[in-house]
């Protein structure tokens, strides 16, 4: 079976271009959003569609065409390989009196570019809001995945606190979260967080 290797770089490219969007994704280096595109998404090529001539026949019109499906490639997002390469990507290529985000925060944000750009099939802005609630809940979640969603807000502050940025108040946090949850970065019901680690989305 043979590959589309050029659909896996043009899709590559693709992410590379939504990483560098809005205020904060263009203050990152292009080392550092090649850093990024490789450690949060995993990009496999289609399969290539096989090519073949045959003779038309007027009896073969009125056969059922025969026809195959072209398998398409995945994007694999990983949350947390995103993050664990944060302190590697903000120390190499940021500023942070540069930034108006802590260095994590704007690759946090630029994760979130991506993600919204092969979910959605289009880029918004994002506030600081929604990336620091993401990153506050990826470092306190258990083994699960999972965190309370009461839990989250008050580790959220936190790590606002941390990085000199105001604190939420509740109806703020819910929004950031009711934001997350449309992206499908998480899941809530009862009360519970669950964060989902990796997303796969087929590209034709």
């Amino acid at each position: 079976m043979e590959y589309d290797e050029d659909a896996a770089h043009a899709k590559r490219a693709q992410l590379l271009d939504s990483a560098a969007l809005g205020p904060v994704g263009r203050m990152l280096s292009e080392q550092a959003r090649n850093q990024l595109v490789d450690a949060f998404a995993k990009v496999t090529p289609p399969e290539e569609p096989e090519i073949m001539m045959e003779l038309i026949t007027i009896s073969s019109l009125y056969k059922s065409p025969k026809a195959s499906s072209r398998k398409p490639g995945n994007v694999i997002l990983n949350w947390k390989k995103l993050l664990e390469i944060i302190p590697d990507v903000s120390l190499a290529s940021l500023g942070a009196s540069t930034l108006p985000v802590p260095p994590q925060v704007a690759v946090v944000l630029a994760g979130l570019y991506i993600w919204n750009k092969v979910w959605r099939g289009a880029v918004d802005e994002f506030s600081d809001e929604e990336a620091v609630t993401i990153l506050a809940l990826w470092e306190h979640k258990n083994s699960q995945n999972k965190i309370s969603e009461q839990e989250g807000f008050v580790k959220t502050n936190v790590l606002r606190g941390h990085y000199g940025l105001p604190a939420l108040t509740q109806n703020q946090y819910a929004s950031a979260v009711d934001r997350l949850v449309s992206l499908r970065c998480i899941e809530l019901k009862d009360g519970i967080i669950w964060l989902r680690e990796w997303v796969q989305k087929k590209y034709s």
